[in-house]
């Protein structure tokens, strides 16, 4: 049986391939690719966010990002997949409700602009997943 697709009950979250069609002995290689979607991330962000470097959500979700409300972490997987998660700060007690009433739009807003650099897939059961739509937007 294969692995399941990531899920947080504290986000949303969409995943990205970087590493599709390279070398998977190259550590370099994927580690440049790997940094790359770090930096796509950080640079869709605006001011009121920071960058967070060696920082863990549980044992395999990396904190890439950061702002009073929100936080943006990284998890792979043995398929090559990064699962981009947008979610609630893990540390929040006076402003939780604030920020996971706001947290689905704004995941969603974030994941539509780096669909635009990024081809995004979701989960759609446990074991499956459709590419990603990005919202209607109305002009």
């Amino acid at each position: 049986m294969g692995e399941g697709l990531y899920h947080s009950r504290d986000g949303r979250t969409s995943y990205a391939e970087p590493y599709d069609g390279l070398d998977v002995d190259d550590p370099d290689l994927l580690g440049m690719a790997y940094d790359e979607l770090v930096a796509t991330i950080h640079d869709l962000l605006s001011e009121t966010w920071w960058s967070v470097d060696r920082e863990w959500r549980g044992r395999n979700d990396r904190i890439v990002a950061r702002n009073r409300l929100h936080e943006i972490w990284l998890t792979g997987d043995s398929y090559d997949r990064i699962h981009i998660t947008f979610g609630v700060r893990a540390d929040l007690y006076e402003t939780d409700a604030l920020a996971r009433h706001s947290m689905p739009g704004r995941a969603e807003a974030f994941f539509d602009r780096l669909q635009m650099t990024w081809p995004l897939r979701v989960r759609t059961t446990p074991w499956t997943s459709a590419e990603r739509m990005a919202r209607a937007v109305a002009a």
